[in-house]
């Protein structure tokens, strides 16, 4: 038996969101940062309090440590989940991404679609599920 331990390790769940105001605007959010104890990136979903814009509006690209997961133009509604499945299950998993240097960049694209108009605005919220060092 192996009386090694292992490093204790715990998911996290980090939100970043962001207003989109401007109707086929182009969104660039590069300040982001993961949390400096970050070991791996497992997966990302993307919420609006207006799921309909999200889903039929939306596009983005997304780097982590300067490694591009999605390109321009990856449609929101790949990344996004519905109610109906278990609040465990409704992240786009990533397999094991390292975090490099900690950095987060979005390019969100709004375009017109006549299913969702764009009101007001709407806001995205991007959550990246997390394993960090404890």
């Amino acid at each position: 038996m192996n009386n090694e331990e292992k490093p204790k390790t715990k998911e996290t769940r980090l939100t970043f969101s962001f207003k989109v105001d401007k109707a086929n605007g182009l969104f660039t959010i590069d300040n982001l940062e993961l949390p400096k104890h970050t070991k791996l990136v497992k997966g990302l979903q993307l919420i609006s309090e207006y799921p309909d814009r999200l889903y039929y509006r939306g596009s983005q690209r997304i780097e982590i440590a300067g490694e591009e997961l999605f390109p321009d133009g990856f449609d929101s509604k790949i990344l996004m989940s519905s109610l109906s499945v278990a609040p465990r299950e409704r992240f786009f998993e990533l397999g094991d991404v390292l975090p490099g240097d900690l950095s987060v960049k979005v390019r969100y694209q709004d375009k017109d679609h006549s299913n969702a108009a764009f009101g007001q605005g709407y806001k995205v919220s991007l959550i990246i599920l997390i394993e960090e060092s404890v």
